[in-house]
């Protein structure tokens, strides 16, 4: 948090920074208020003298500290001298220890000797033990360098995006030219659509559902396996079965599935779409469309595809009672542009609903004569409750538990 009292906000490669002002003294940033667990931890600060200033003595310009119960305890603090700055960007590690569960300030005060630019976001790395390489461990936590010759250029077009993800706790790497991003999940992220559901699914957690007990989870609309991947990293999710008709999209969520083994196995992958019907055809979907938006109506003109679709129902069905046999519930995660309608008809039709505990849908307006009321009422019909996130216009989330 940037206390604006000191100087003004700036923005650097993406990065949130205060700029403060010669002869204002003071807690030039300060929170997050983060809660952390009891262990080790390293926490690193950047900070930078302005570009216009000289450096002429060596008094003290700042300190760093961590401090918890409101900023009346310390834990670990460092003094910065001029004489550190005369180079540019330094950064500063302090390591600290924290016995009970109780929220963290990560804070630079400056003594308004010079201007300084701080940013605000400090990385923290969770230690095994006193002696680990925090240096090391801060080092690939931080953000990349944006302008770095290795650094893809879809980095540089999406920098907020991946600032977010990386304020949020994620690691971002380059290995063998391709960007690989680590949120609890890991994923490679090389094209335009493979970050346009990040926000969503990492971020505003859309399928994040908690349960105790055992579960199967069904993927319609893998897509590049995002959500897959978060269902499967569930310790209480025994199994995900994950259904994507188009073959390119189907190869890219294989490839994600590859870079997490530990979890990897949980997930059963199947290279085909489910409505109410069993058939193969061909259909066009344009060039400019990001894989997520892919429909297995197709558009009147694009790239032909040749995807195969199957019975929701029959497909499914060997699915759920195989899961009911071993005491697991079922939960069904649906976005398949449009392709849901179809898929709910033959449920309901061929009664699957009641062997089903709970549904996150994305819907879609494919159709204009459809809404989401179309998709819920089956399964108020069958005891569901339901909560409806979507908007007036456009679509829409909604999700739906079983009463009893």
């Amino acid at each position: 948090m940037l206390n604006a009292a000191l100087g003004s906000e700036v923005e650097i490669d993406g990065k949130k920074c205060i700029l403060t002002r010669a002869g204002a003294a003071g807690h030039a940033i300060y929170g997050p208020y983060k809660p952390l667990d009891p262990g080790y931890y390293a926490v690193e600060f950047c900070l930078r003298p302005a570009e216009d200033h000289t450096i002429d003595n060596d008094e003290v310009c700042a300190q760093v500290d961590v401090a918890v119960q409101s900023g009346t305890v310390t834990l670990a603090q460092e003094d910065i001298r001029l004489t550190r700055l005369q180079t540019g960007a330094i950064f500063v590690p302090l390591t600290f220890h924290n016995d009970v569960r109780q929220p963290f300030e990560f804070r630079v005060a400056v003594s308004g000797q010079i201007p300084l630019i701080i940013e605000d976001h400090c990385p923290v790395v969770a230690l095994d033990d006193a002696n680990a390489d925090h240096v090391a461990l801060l080092e690939q936590a931080r953000f990349p360098d944006p302008n770095s010759a290795s650094m893809p250029q879809l980095f540089r077009e999406h920098l907020p995006s991946f600032r977010d993800l990386h304020e949020n706790g994620a690691v971002i790497k380059v290995v063998d030219g391709r960007l690989i991003v680590t949120l609890g999940v890991s994923f490679y992220a090389n094209e335009t659509d493979d970050i346009i559901l990040v926000g969503e699914l990492f971020l505003k957690q859309v399928y994040n559902f908690v349960a105790d007990g055992d579960w199967c989870a069904i993927d319609i609309g893998m897509n590049i396996g995002l959500a897959s991947l978060l269902l499967a990293a569930k310790p209480f999710v025994k199994e995900v079965h994950a259904y994507e008709p188009f073959a390119g999209t189907f190869e890219r969520a294989r490839a994600n599935l590859s870079l997490n083994p530990q979890i990897a196995h949980k997930i059963s992958v199947y290279n085909v779409g489910l409505e109410d019907k069993d058939e193969d055809k061909t259909v066009l979907i344009r060039d400019d469309r990001p894989s997520g938006s892919f429909t297995t109506t197709g558009w009147r003109v694009g790239a032909p595809h040749v995807i195969s679709i199957r019975n929701a129902a029959t497909t499914l069905r060997p699915i759920i009672e195989a899961a009911k046999a071993r005491g697991r519930s079922v939960i069904v995660k649906v976005d398949c542009e449009g392709s849901e309608f179809p898929i709910f008809a033959t449920l309901d039709a061929h009664g699957l609903m009641d062997d089903i505990s709970a549904f996150m849908v994305e819907w879609h307006r494919i159709d204009w004569r459809k809404t989401q009321q179309d998709l819920m009422a089956p399964l108020l019909h069958r005891g569901f409750a339901v909560f409806d996130l979507s908007p007036r216009t456009g679509n829409g989330f909604f999700y739906a538990v079983r009463r009893h």
